[in-house]
């Protein structure tokens, strides 16, 4: 009895009906994963455009910023800023020696 219910069931999973209703359930899941991972990557896509679009905004800042401390730094701006600070160029120089350290004193 136990041989003819599995020879039954066995039949019954080979039909063609079981068979094609098997094949479209596995298409559709394989559909919907596919259609779920290509929307996961194209969100990366998206994602990584942006973070390539903010560095390179950030690299053209940090260059901006670089040549603006630089002009800063130079002995021209240093100069036009010294008058506007009240700064006076020394008009003598003496040195002195602490404990092995040199010492410039402007008067």
């Amino acid at each position: 009895m136990t041989t003819e219910k599995s020879a039954t069931i066995a039949m019954r999973l080979i039909h063609p009906n079981v068979i094609k209703v098997v094949s479209i359930a596995l298409a559709i899941v394989f559909g919907i994963m596919y259609v779920v991972q290509m929307n996961q990557a194209s969100m990366k896509g998206y994602a990584m455009r942006d973070l390539e679009k903010d560095q390179r905004n950030l690299v053209r800042e940090n260059d901006r910023l670089s040549g603006e401390i630089d002009r800063l730094r130079s002995l021209s701006s240093i100069e036009e800023r010294q008058a506007f600070l009240g700064m006076v160029a020394p008009t003598s120089v003496e040195y002195i020696k602490v404990k092995n350290q040199e010492v410039a004193l402007g008067r």
